[in-house]
C-alpha cells in the first residue's frame, strides 16, 4: 500500500527462470496489507531483503516476472537463452 522513494538495486533470480540472475531496482522500504490464515487484515512494514522478496512475490501475483524490469533487449535475450535451454532439456 506504500513504497519509499529510496530504491535499491540487487541481483535477482527466480525459480520461474532458473539459472539467470540480473540486477533489478526496487523500493527500499514498503508497507503491505494482507489477510492472514484466520481472515484478519494486517499491515506490515518491510525493508532490506524482506521488502525485495515481498515485491518479487507480489509481482508474481500480478503476472510480472523480474525480467520484465529489464530493458527490452536484455529481456528478449534472456527469453531466447531460456527457450534454448528448455529445448535441450526437453
Amino acid at each position: 500500500i506504500a513504497v519509499s522513494d529510496e530504491t535499491v538495486v540487487t541481483e535477482e533470480g527466480c525459480l520461474s527462470i532458473p539459472e539467470f540472475y540480473y540486477d533489478v531496482e526496487r523500493s527500499a522500504e514498503i508497507t503491505v496489507r494482507y489477510t492472514d490464515l484466520d481472515g484478519n487484515t494486517l499491515e506490515r512494514q518491510a525493508s532490506e531483503r524482506l521488502a525485495i522478496c515481498i515485491q518479487h512475490e507480489v509481482d508474481h501475483l500480478d503476472g510480472v516476472l523480474y525480467i520484465d524490469y529489464l530493458s527490452r533487449l536484455k529481456r528478449d535475450r534472456v527469453i531466447k537463452k531460456f527457450e534454448k535451454l528448455a529445448r535441450r532439456a526437453g
